[in-house]
């Protein structure tokens, strides 16, 4: 993909009551994807979402994988306290898992949340930029000119899930079961892929809450950690931004989860030319 050829991204920051709402529609997307999982699937991976201080608390124990054991706005959609903090981290140990995530962002309250992190052995893992969009329209010049690879965008359907699914378990090194087919035709959901020379070589999808908020996720191979091919995520990137606007989406949501200081990779550019800021960055947190 060319080199970023627009300003740097706007980095304006967003209120805390509009940090809330960011992060309780992630929060709703989330809920929702572990609500589809299969039963007996399930019930034998150890998936399961219970909240906390306002907070959505997942964990798939089979992984062994952090992200997808979590903790989703903890601290910014009602203040945190250091036993509802305590109450998340009892919960992960009785299940044997000690690989998950807590994440902060200056948003969080109170004052004193990062202490408590730290008191109770956390460590800084990692961090990722969150970007958001309104409802703008798209303006002619948003869409980049068409490559010569020949990248084609198409969504998911019941004819294509099994390959879709295949295609994220290859990616992620999972399994799943029947859980990712469970989402194609689910409400507020949109799984989309991209091929070149009719093979898939990237995925995302997109959840609209019932409020509009459209966040996306489940992007594979993530550009700048599973590849440096930027270049098929931004035409995903394309479809979502015009799909979820004519569904009404009245905001976007994602994270550029390999951040540049500098602001300087190709997903700043092809965000910013799709309208999306950067308002603030989220650490997580784990423990060594």
């Amino acid at each position: 993909m060319p080199a970023p050829a627009t300003a740097a991204i706007d980095t304006s920051a967003v209120n805390a009551r509009l940090a809330a709402a960011i992060e309780a529609a992630e929060a709703r997307a989330w809920a929702d994807m572990y609500a589809a999982a299969p039963a007996d699937f399930a019930r034998t991976a150890g998936v399961s979402a219970r909240t906390v201080a306002g907070a959505l608390v997942i964990s798939w124990a089979a992984t062994g994988r952090r992200y997808f054991s979590r903790a989703i706005g903890l601290g910014v959609v009602e203040p945190v306290t250091p036993q509802a903090l305590d109450e998340i981290l009892a919960g992960y140990a009785a299940a044997g898992t000690n690989m998950f995530l807590i994440a902060s962002q200056p948003h969080c309250q109170p004052a004193e949340f990062e202490s408590w992190l730290r008191e109770r052995g956390l460590e800084a893992f990692d961090a990722q930029d969150r970007v958001i969009r309104g409802s703008t329209p798209l303006r002619d010049g948003d869409r980049q000119q068409t490559t010569e690879r020949g990248l084609a965008v198409e969504r998911v359907t019941a004819a294509t899930a099994d390959e879709w699914a295949d295609f994220i378990q290859r990616v992620y090194q999972l399994h799943t079961g029947a859980w990712l087919q469970a989402l194609i035709g689910r409400r507020g959901w949109q799984q989309y892929v991209v091929r070149e020379a009719g093979e898939i070589v990237a995925a995302r999808g997109m959840f609209v809450t019932p409020a509009g908020v459209a966040w996306s996720g489940m992007d594979g191979p993530v550009p700048g950690l599973g590849t440096e091919d930027f270049e098929p995520d931004a035409r995903l990137w394309e479809a979502i931004v015009a799909d979820g606007l004519t569904a009404g989406a009245q905001m976007f949501i994602a994270d550029i989860e390999a951040p540049s200081p500098e602001l300087d990779t190709p997903a700043y550019d092809y965000f910013a030319r799709l309208g999306f800021r950067r308002p603030y960055v989220r650490t997580h947190w784990r423990l060594p």
